[in-house]
């Protein structure tokens, strides 16, 4: 399993925090309009880093569903640092893929 994780880990460029930083998305929620490159980031990193816990973002996200996106961003930028997420560019990453899901 360790294998699996290191090799999910390595498919995320250690460069993209620095590109989410200088793009000016690295401290704050995601753009309304992630880039594809950002959303298929986002969905590495969650693999890499959410999913041996959370094996879907449907059940995750079924709580910030009824919140506006701006505020689900937001809500999601002020959770996630505490919750095993520490690196501001994956982060955000994450929090732009996981704005796709809007299924309950």
């Amino acid at each position: 399993m360790r294998y699996i994780l290191r090799a999910l880990r390595a498919a995320v460029p250690k460069a993209a925090p620095v590109l989410f930083i200088a793009l000016g998305v690295g401290l704050a929620a995601p753009p309304a309009s992630a880039t594809d490159q950002q959303i298929a980031l986002g969905e590495a990193a969650y693999t890499a880093d959410c999913a041996s816990c959370h094996r879907t973002p449907a059940r995750f996200m079924r709580r910030y569903l009824d919140i506006p996106p701006p505020e689900r961003a937001a809500t999601l930028e002020r959770f996630l640092p505490d919750h095993y997420a520490p690196d501001a560019g994956r982060r955000a990453a994450i929090i732009a893929w996981l704005m796709t899901h809007r299924s309950r």
